[in-house]
């Protein structure tokens, strides 16, 4: 801030009341635009004091913001920090499906209070109709009789809470119950989750970087703070597993005369008509596939996402009910590397 030569709102604030624009920073090649900020990394310039002694002026400007740092902590005006750029997480939702807070109200100050261990769980109370209120408060509230409730340790008239926690409090540790599913008293039996944890391999959609996996390492890293695992990180690996395509479609293309035309022709593809052709009409010729009747004729060959719009969807139910589950399993190890897309073609032939 206050760098309007380094700035592109104060050099627009600067230019529009005409107050002085100071370039304190060079391009590398000194070329710059004197009507547009320069924001950029680059060499400093006009960066020299006479009363604090400091010349920066020459030096790279991410050294010199070092330097600038060791010159303001040696001389006691402050200590450098790092500024994460963290945000509240917005932990309460308005609706029904969801982990109730263990908290009441109390009436008199509306202090905050959580429940004792000998209250817990907190289940949600049974409701016939949980849709939305139409007034912004949680379905909840309409829970008269569960919302309204006594502080067992000073028998004072208490609230609960209304607004549920998102489906990360409920998602985010699954794999810690798998060790121990039946335990009724903790989440995890500590001997149990010693010797099963961490997660060897965890293999998801590369979505689940930003998403499952971001929250359920921080959940993980909190159980690990108050002691409930024994280890920082939750996983070991991450494989992102390739997708099971559906058949492999052969498409040819037909002119306005119905004539074929090659699929590497030189002619524009998309003036002509597209057209399926069933496997028993192609063959391969090296690396191509081509009319069985015209070998002159490419075809496009492509195998697609499984979607009930392209019919190309296989259900392993019928697969299992033929062939056995064993057998489906076994061919899905052996289809190729667990990374690669691989198309499902050949478990019928």
């Amino acid at each position: 801030m206050a760098v309007p030569a380094h700035d592109s709102r104060d050099h627009e604030f600067a230019l529009k009341y005409e107050l002085p624009i100071i370039k304190v920073v060079s391009p590398p090649n000194g070329n710059c635009d004197p009507e547009e900020a320069y924001a950029d990394d680059g060499i400093m310039i006009n960066s020299s004091s006479s009363s604090s002694g400091l010349n920066i002026n020459g030096m790279l400007s991410q050294d010199a913001a070092l330097e600038v740092t060791s010159w303001v902590e040696s001389n006691g005006f402050g200590k450098k920090k790092v500024n994460y750029k963290l945000r509240d997480w917005l932990f309460a939702r308005q609706r029904y499906w969801g982990e109730p807070f263990p908290v009441i109200y109390l009436d008199d100050t509306n202090e905050m209070v959580p429940l004792t261990e000998n209250q817990l769980p907190l289940t949600l109370p049974e409701l016939d109709d949980f849709t939305p209120t139409g007034t912004g408060e949680p379905p909840l509230t309409k829970a008269a009789d569960w919302v309204r409730t006594t502080d067992v340790l000073t028998g004072k008239p208490a609230r609960r809470e209304t607004s549920t926690m998102p489906q990360w409090a409920g998602s985010c540790w699954y794999y810690l119950r798998f060790m121990d599913p039946k335990n009724s008293s903790t989440l995890v039996d500590k001997a149990k989750e010693s010797y099963w944890g961490p997660v060897d391999i965890y293999v998801g959609g590369a979505e689940h970087s930003v998403l499952h996996l971001l929250y359920a390492r921080f959940w993980h890293k909190v159980l690990y703070d108050i002691g409930v695992v024994s280890t920082k990180e939750p996983f070991k690996c991450l494989i992102n597993q390739g997708l099971i395509l559906g058949e492999v479609e052969y498409t040819a293309y037909r002119d306005n005369e119905g004539k074929w035309v090659s699929a590497d022709s030189d002619s524009s593809l998309s003036d002509c008509i597209q057209e399926k052709v069933p496997a028993d009409k192609i063959t391969k010729v090296g690396d191509n596939y081509v009319l069985k009747d015209d070998p002159n004729i490419r075809l496009n060959a492509r195998a697609y996402k499984m979607s009930k719009s392209r019919g190309n969807v296989i259900n392993p139910d019928d697969v299992v009910s033929e062939y056995g589950a064993d057998s489906l399993r076994l061919y899905e190890m052996f289809m190729g590397p667990l990374r690669r897309f691989k198309n499902m073609e050949h478990w019928w032939n």
